[in-house]
């Protein structure tokens, strides 16, 4: 241990998802407290304010899973989903139709509506906007929309549709009203916490008072580094299955439209998946090294 100073290598918590960025700080918290903290000079005060910011994460969490918009905003999008799959089976039937002008429709709207395959299994919000983009192509035709009877279930799908937009606005009201605050706001103080424990462990390994000391710490450091690098590995490969089964879903092709706007979140129909916090960290310190990491999903 001593020709070789080790490093406290971070794992890209701000990629993580709400649950796992929970459970990793959970896990390096239960590492540090059952050490020995006179040796590593951190302060009850610093704990306590950790373990805090940790409660808070899981209370948003909880909170989150609990709403009761959720379960409505879930329903509505089977319903829309439902339209959005016969509207797609009619197109295709109609593909082998023995009136003429009812397979040329077929031909157009199915050429037209081939970047929006599948887009019922795409994430809640990103769904929405894909929608919009959808129904604003379909305008374009609506002599192809009218041949095949399709005007009704595409009435349907755009009231749907907003529905669907209407009670995700009324659940961020809902959030943003609660008393506790977003995920985005809670995770930076969280990872900071984490960094101003972890300067201190890096600090009290490089002027440990004796050889054991020094020891004793670059073991414990050496355990911090293999729960990072285990939960960076999860994450990584969680990424990637949901990536390949997205892709695999998606069809060959694999086309996006380009027309419809950006989604804010992934998969949660609360919206809350977007951008990941810039926690974590943010500027390497000095001595401490942050894993560059692969892409997030």
């Amino acid at each position: 241990m001593k020709n070789k100073r080790l490093k406290i290598v971070g794992s890209n918590s701000a990629r993580f998802d709400n649950a796992h960025h929970t459970g990793y700080h959970r896990a390096l918290y239960d590492i540090v407290t059952a050490a020995d903290k006179q040796k590593l000079h951190v302060t009850d005060e610093m704990l306590k304010e950790w373990k805090q910011c940790i409660n808070l994460e899981e209370d948003i969490s909880r909170e989150t899973a609990a709403s009761i918009y959720t379960q409505q905003l879930v329903e509505k999008d089977k319903e829309r989903d439902t339209v959005l799959s016969f509207i797609f089976g009619t197109i295709d039937v109609n593909r082998h139709s023995a009136i003429k002008a009812m397979q040329d429709a077929s031909k157009v709207l199915s050429l037209t509506l081939k970047p929006y395959r599948q887009i019922q299994k795409e994430g809640f919000t990103e769904e929405t906007a894909l929608v919009v983009g959808m129904l604003h192509d379909l305008d374009k035709h609506s002599a192809e929309v009218m041949q095949l009877g399709l005007n009704a279930s595409i009435g349907q799908l755009s009231t749907l549709n907003t529905e669907y937009e209407k009670m995700l606005a009324q659940r961020r009201t809902s959030e943003t009203a609660s008393a506790l605050p977003p995920s985005k706001v809670a995770r930076p103080k969280t990872d900071e916490a984490w960094d101003a424990v972890a300067d201190q462990i890096y600090a009290s390994y490089l002027f440990a008072a004796t050889d054991a000391d020094r020891d004793f710490i670059a073991h414990l450091i050496t355990d911090i580094n293999k729960t990072s690098s285990d939960f960076k590995e999860i994450h990584n490969m969680t990424t990637a299955q949901r990536a390949a089964a997205k892709k695999k879903k998606g069809g060959k092709d694999g086309k996006k439209p380009s027309d419809p706007k950006k989604p804010d979140s992934g998969k949660k129909p609360d919206g809350g998946g977007g951008k990941k916090p810039d926690g974590g960290g943010g500027t390497p310190k000095p001595d401490r090294e942050e894993d560059p990491g692969e892409d997030q999903m």
